[in-house]
């Protein structure tokens, strides 16, 4: 039994250090060292990308780095998903001279999505390096490439050169990193496939003093520093830093650019910025210094004017003055946070000011952007939820605005009402407090990392000790969050003027005043309730004033009330078994493309160059959600340089619709009617991706026919707006005469919401012509779904249309039916234009357009015995499937009603309703995740109605072996008992139990909760049908394999890899697992359903049966020991054929039930901050049935990556609809909030279940994919027994639905607090 952190890195790092030094000098000899060839020179504005110069005078400056890397000069390592600056996928490293201290080199990771080309102008001695020079799979990997991959922390492999360059980032500044640091360190990226358990680890094993588990072998990172063939000092640190370039770029005091009304200046000094803010004083100016406000505010401008100011040495400084420190404005909120710690000992504000601005956006974003920017966002955008406001106007900060003509200072509150026309933020003063005053600050989040503020306050107040008692001589209040108006509480700081702090009635009279002085405005659908905002400022003042007192004038029990959640460092334990003796089957082993993923080398679709006349499209979205299209007038759109066509319904040669027969029509574009807003109704076509987005913006449309959409399950219940019943409903026994003779009886409502699917690569297609008719790269599930609806969509026969798709960057189900979409657009548009062209969503026009996991509302009734036995069930689901029927999943997902639980009596009835939102669709575990979650809670309430632990009462109604399910189904080898009760004890549940009560009784203001959540899930084969192909070359004896799947992140060629290798007896390495096509695999089935991997090793398994079969004659008549190259070439020689195919399509189980079922339990641990709703999840220990893993890295890794996937669906993850249109608001990463490294279990622990063969699985395994998410409602379960603990404290000890997501403000407002409960 192998027991691993991790499995720990293949390679050892000194051994690399000269094929980096080799391959970085290789891609460093175009680089010049003539200083004149640097920067600005002669007429050319160059720039330096992995030490090669180019010339970027011809370019837009306004270009994002990311589109011109991947565009200009095809460097494609570097991704794209966001372009906000908040998924950080496209960090790359820039250095340059310290402006201030030319001598020292910074070293920033960027998101390149946001940084402009021209702004690298502005940066003397500046580099950028991307993934590209790091390192290749052939020329030798970076050790952060090879850890990332060996530690199996790249699944779709997406997002992995962006945590590549981010840890590349942090290794370049500090060599021998803390684990806090390089756990904070990832604070802008977002994996939706890992977990990210496996990445942290990887990261983690570059501390030099990591758990030797997670280290592996540790070279000291100064050993390095020797050139090992001169044995001299290499001219590059360790991790591959360039030579620096030899001469600095000057800047220049004229215009750098001047093309069709564009400016770009670039001046040097200030009097040269004074100069021309004159000149343009009437124009519309945009300073550019990091330029990451358009990833807030992406409508802001057009800009005409642009002035660089990053070359103004000037606005570097830094000083520490008598009175305070000092502050330029091109200084970055990163160096502000290093400036700050280091003058701490100054000023004990200075502390808590850096300790908030951590928390502001994520660090390649503070690393560009500076406090003067934020500033000014908040100056032009009074609703601007800015924290760098509070900071300063609660420290009494003062900002100077200048032009030509002198300076003025004002508070911060006071700039907000100054016209800056013509007028530069120049610096600003932070004073240090004086004797006896205290300053604290608070920013209450969506989530822990990487997310703009519910609230954030700062208070400072100014103390005068006297006869035992305290007194306020002056206070300030601020607050953000509120409404775009209030920022002091001046009643309160009034109110408290020469009050003493040690009573309550101070305190009780400051929140009186304050409670009635905030008033949030509630007319933002974004913005958390009105409700939660005014408790929460409530609280956050409770804090500090507990903060102000000395432990003995507090209460015991409201001690906890000061402190914030505090998160330690993550960790966890992989608990699995292997069998050597079947090696390569069973094996730990990384996917077999996870280097190519982690050196940006994997291509995806969107990273292939373009073809000759290749053409980009893009959407024109309807803004109405119930209505009839009047006008498309596109003539402004098509005067747009370089724009081609603008496609409309009646362009389309064949059928309008994307999905094939007999499903329901779904119109690739509008031909009149709207069915929700957001729905596609033209396609702007043009030369770039750049040029069809303008012409987006260029296309006016007006509506005829507006009608109230109907936006909620609420009103489409009402006004039952249902489609045809999509399942018979599931009458087992006699359910309502059960219930009414029951002892007692509970009913109930509970609803889940939608879930965005946030696959990092977004929806995107390129169809080719070709002589006899196209060929498609498709970022789809399911191809011949897809090569269907192509056929009908341009009228022609499926035979003309070859799709290929060699990988996706995430799926999840929103790339089976919805891909469609984009590939039968591309193919439209290809075929009327005779051109190949790409279609790519963008991140808003994705989230708008296609729809998401499909939100319900359950309503139950349910008769019980008072020791919590079921008698009988009655479920109703209305599920919201949108505008279409097509992907219905609520008739399907009955089968997952009971989970684990035993009942005679059932009635289970579907309701697919019908809304003005886009069509819902798959997402991973789709049905069966929600209605888990349904059983689950009533088994809580049955507990809460008894006063019974609910741990115990679903434990006494287990399935046991034998039972029968209500879909009559029998459980031959139920184990689920057996894992209950064994989970229970291993994780020591009635220990923690006592401690946590104990903590709860402790504390009034942090309280903690434990929750046990079972599983059995489903697993049905009839669903899946795929084509197989093996083939060995007769003259080396190589294999290459096609199958029907889709590699998604999920490990799908990776087990099909080591199915082959074992069958045939070969090494792993001799396989080759080609792309998938409508060619080799026809007619197969979609990828999902957690059956693709185990169906498609079934069918390469038989494959390799059958040659092995063939090729035994041949064998026989040999040695001993012949070499598999001997054998392969004596068949050829004998005609052997070494091609075989096998068409897998399982036949049904006996009254069709499940092949077999997945059995589980998960145990989460939460804590939650009762005053704002923050909450972590402590603890989670995952017992998972995976039979005999084919690959425990890979199963771990679904397991982990289902789990936190389900914690964000649970906590995080709210969509959010314009209650008259029904368009999403959210279409982002600026309000939407997957998890990032911080949202998951701070103790991961999975352990699959030892000794469980599968015998109905394909070589005794079991699928991971989907299963285990079912069990991620545990998290929430935790969280409301914690909140339960807080309701116990106000005499509300009765049961409550908690709905997800149980969101940080839900949680609050669950807690029922209540000012007048504040005490010291």
């Amino acid at each position: 039994m192998k027991k691993s952190n991790n499995s720990g890195p293949r390679n050892i790092f000194a051994a690399q250090c000269k094929r980096w030094e080799e391959m970085e000098t290789a891609s460093l000899q175009g680089q010049s060292s003539d200083p004149a060839e640097d920067g600005t020179a002669a007429g050319r504005l160059m720039i330096r990308v992995n030490g090669v110069l180019h010339d970027v005078k011809d370019e837009d400056p306004q270009m994002p780095l990311a589109e011109y890397l991947r565009s200009i000069l095809h460097l494609c390592g570097t991704k794209t998903m966001c372009h906000e600056g908040g998924c950080g996928c496209c960090v790359v490293v820039i250095e340059y001279d310290d402006p201030v201290k030319p001598e020292k080199r910074m070293i920033k990771s960027m998101n390149s999505c946001l940084f402009p080309i021209g702004s690298l102008l502005s940066l003397k001695n500046h580099q950028v390096i991307t993934i590209e020079a790091l390192g290749s799979v052939k020329k030798g990997l970076h050790p952060i490439q090879q850890r990332l991959a060996d530690y199996n922390g790249s699944q779709c492999g997406f997002c992995s050169p962006g945590f590549v360059m981010q840890m590349y980032g942090l290794l370049k500044n500090n060599a021998t990193p803390g684990a806090q640091e390089v756990e904070d360190n990832f604070d802008g990226n977002v994996c939706r496939c890992t977990g990210y358990r496996p990445i942290l680890d990887a990261m983690k094993s570059f501390v030099k003093d990591a758990d030797i588990r997670l280290r592996g072998s540790f070279t000291d990172m100064e050993d390095l520093m020797i050139c090992p063939k001169t044995k001299w000092p290499c001219k590059r640190s360790s991790l591959g830093e360039v030579v620096p370039c030899t001469g600095p770029a000057e800047g220049s005091t004229s215009k750098l650019y001047n093309k069709d009304g564009i400016k770009w200046y670039q001046p040097t000094t200030l009097t040269q910025l004074y100069l021309l803010m004159q000149e343009h004083s009437r124009e519309a100016v945009k300073l550019v210094h990091g330029d990451t406000a358009k990833g807030v505010y992406k409508g802001d401008g057009p800009y005409k004017i642009s002035i660089d100011v990053k070359g103004i040495p000037d606005l570097y400084k830094v000083t520490m003055e008598p009175d305070g420190l000092k502050v330029w404005s091109n200084v970055t909120l990163s160096s502000l946070i290093d400036y700050l710690k280091q003058y701490s000992d100054q000023s004990p504000s200075y502390n808590v000011i850096a300790r908030h601005l951590l928390k502001v956006a994520n660090g390649p974003v503070r690393n560009a952007g500076g406090w003067a920017g934020n500033l000014m966002m908040k100056w032009k955008y009074r609703e601007f939820v800015s924290d760098v406001f509070v900071v300063f106007e609660v420290a009494g900060a003062k900002v100077t605005v200048s032009d030509i003509t002198g300076l003025n200072t004002y508070t911060p509150m006071q700039f907000l009402d100054v016209n800056m026309q013509g007028k530069v933020l120049l610096y600003v003063e932070i004073p240090k407090l004086t004797e006896g005053e205290k300053m604290n600050t608070y920013k209450i989040m969506p989530r822990m990392q990487n997310a703009h503020t519910y609230v954030s306050a700062g208070f400072r107040v100014q103390l005068r000790a006297w006869d035992k008692k305290q007194s306020v001589e002056s206070i300030s209040m601020v607050y953000t969050g509120i409404s775009k108006h209030f920022i002091h509480a001046v009643a309160t700081e009034k109110y408290l003027q020469g009050k003493d702090i040690t009573c309550n009635v101070t305190l009780q009279g400051a929140l009186t005043i304050l409670e009635k002085e905030l008033i949030p405005d509630d007319n933002n659908p974004l913005l958390a309730s009105a409700k939660y905002r005014k408790s929460l400022a409530l609280g956050l003042f409770y804090k500090f004033f507990l903060s102000l007192l000395s432990e003995n004038v507090v209460s015991p029990c409201n001690r906890s009330a000061q402190y914030s959640l505090e998160r330690p460092v993550s960790t966890g334990k992989q608990t699995y078994c292997s069998k050597p003796e079947e090696y390569p089957l069973t094996k730990p082993m990384p996917k077999l493309n996870a280097h190519l993923q982690t050196s940006g080398e994997a291509q995806f679709i969107n990273d292939l160059l373009p073809v000759p006349n290749e053409l980009f499209a893009a959407f024109v979205l309807s803004t109405e959600g119930n209505a009839t299209i009047s006008t498309i007038d596109i003539t402004a759109a098509m005067s747009v340089p370089g724009a081609a066509a603008v496609l409309k319904a009646k362009d389309i040669p064949g059928s309008n619709t994307f999905v094939p027969p007999p499903m329901e029509v779904e119109e690739i574009l509008s031909s009149g009617p709207v069915l929700y807003a957001g729905q596609p109704i033209a396609l702007c076509v043009a030369d770039s991706q750049h040029h069809a987005l303008q012409m987006v913006g260029e296309v006016k449309v007006t509506y005829k026919d507006q009608k109230p959409p109907i936006v909620t399950l609420d009103e489409a219940i009402e006004k039952k707006s249902f489609y045809p019943p999509p399942a018979k409903e599931i009458l087992v026994g006699d359910p309502t005469g059960a219930i009414s003779v029951s002892p007692c009886k509970i009913e109930g409502e509970l609803r889940v919401g939608e879930q965005y699917h946030f696959h990092m690569e977004t929806q995107i297609c390129r169809c080719v012509p070709t002589e006899d008719g196209l060929d498609v790269q498709a970022s789809s599930q399911w191809l011949d779904f897809a090569q269907q609806a192509i056929a009908g969509a341009i009228g022609i026969p499926v035979k003309d249309i070859n799709i290929t798709t060699k990988r996706l960057g995430g799926a999840y189900g929103g790339k089976g039916t919805r891909a469609s979409l984009v590939a039968c657009s591309a193919a439209v548009a290809a075929t009327v234009l005779c051109r190949p062209v790409r279609c790519i969503m963008d991140l808003s026009t994705n989230m708008k357009t296609i729809g998401k996991r499909h939100g319900y509302i359950f309503k139950y009734k349910v008769g019980f015995n008072e020791d919590g036995t079921l008698n009988g069930v009655i479920i109703t689901y209305y599920c919201d499937n949108g505008s279409s029927p097509n992907d219905n999943e609520v008739g399907l997902a009955l089968f997952f009603s009971d989970n684990a639980y035993k009942c005679k009596n059932w009635q289970l009835t579907p309701i697919a309703v019908k809304t003005n939102r886009a069509a819902h669709t798959w997402c991973r575990a789709p049905g069966s995740t929600p209605n888990i979650f349904v059983i689950e809670t009533i088994l809580e309430h049955v507990a809460k109605f008894l006063s019974l632990d609910p741990i115990r009462v679903k434990q006494k109604n287990l399935y046991a072996q034998g039972d029968t399910t209500p879909m009559g189904f029998v459980l031959p080898y139920c184990s689920i008992r057996e894992l209950y009760s064994s989970q229970l004890t291993k994780v020591d549940v009635a220990g923690r139990l006592q401690a946590i009560k104990k903590f709860n009784a402790d504390n009034s203001w942090k309280k903690k909760g434990l929750a046990v959540v079972p599983l059995k899930y489903c697993l049905f084969w009839t669903d899946g049908y795929y084509l197989c192909t093996v083939s060995i070359f007769a003259s080396d004896g190589s294999v290459i394999v096609s199958q029907g799947g889709i590699e998604s992140g999920q490990g799908l060629d990776t087990k099909v890899a080591q199915v082959c290798a074992y069958a045939l007896g070969i090494p792993v390495d001799f396989i080759s697992i080609k792309p998938t096509t409508t060619i080799n695999s026809p007619n197969s089935g979609a990828t999902g359903g957690s059956i693709t991997s185990e169906l498609n090793c079934l069918g390469v398994k038989n494959c390799c049966e059958i040659l092995r079969k063939r090729m035994k004659p041949v064998k026989d008549k040999l040695p001993p020991g012949t070499s598999w190259k001997d054998l392969v070439a004596a068949c050829f020689k004998d005609k052997v054929n070494l091609t075989a195919q096998y068409w897998v399509w399982p036949d049904p189980q006996p009254r069709d039930a499940p092949q077999y079922n997945s059995y589980g339990v998960t145990v989460a641990e939460a804590e939650i901050d009762v005053l704002t709703g923050e909450n972590q999840i402590s603890q989670v220990d995952i017992l998972f049935d995976c039979g005999e893993s084919m690959n425990p890295d890979i199963d771990i890794g679904q397991v982990e990556g289902a789990f936190v996937m389900g914690m964000g669906y649970w906590l995080l993850e709210k969509m959010i609809y314009d209650p008259k249109t029904g368009e999403v608001l959210n279409a982002g990463t600026w309000d939407y909030k997957p998890p990032f490294s911080k949202s998951i279990p701070i103790n991961f622990n999975i352990e699959l279940l030892k000794n469980a063969p599968n015998p109905m699985g394909v070589l005794r395994s079991k699928a991971s994919g989907e299963p285990p998410q079912c069990m991620s409602c545990a998290t929430l379960f935790a969280v409301k027994r914690a909140i339960e603990a807080a309701r116990q404290d106000v005499g509300q000890d009765t049961y409550f639905p908690l709905s997800g997501p149980a969101t940080v403000s839900v949680i609050q407002t669950s807690c029922l607090v209540d000012y007048r409960n504040f005490s010291i």
